[in-house]
């Protein structure tokens, strides 16, 4: 593993979570271009990402909504 493999593995999840620095961005995308098992697994990881984030956002249940709202309300 080049040590340029090491760095996209020690920054990825900030690269996906769009809070790696430009000039690291940059690192990160011309190291996938040249290496295609960064970018699977770059791109496997982003995939589960999205994922992940969208069940995250999905809308409380409204009994829940009303639970907590209720329970804001005594505090």
């Amino acid at each position: 593993m080049s040590p340029e493999c090491l760095f996209v593995l020690d920054h990825y999840n900030d690269y996906i979570s769009g809070e790696l620095a430009p000039e690291k961005i940059s690192r990160v995308e011309d190291h996938i271009k040249a290496c295609p098992n960064c970018e699977i697994f770059l791109g496997k990881f982003t995939r589960i990402h999205s994922r992940t984030v969208g069940l995250l956002r999905a809308p409380a249940p409204p009994a829940l909504r009303k639970s907590i709202s209720s329970l804001l309300e005594k505090v």
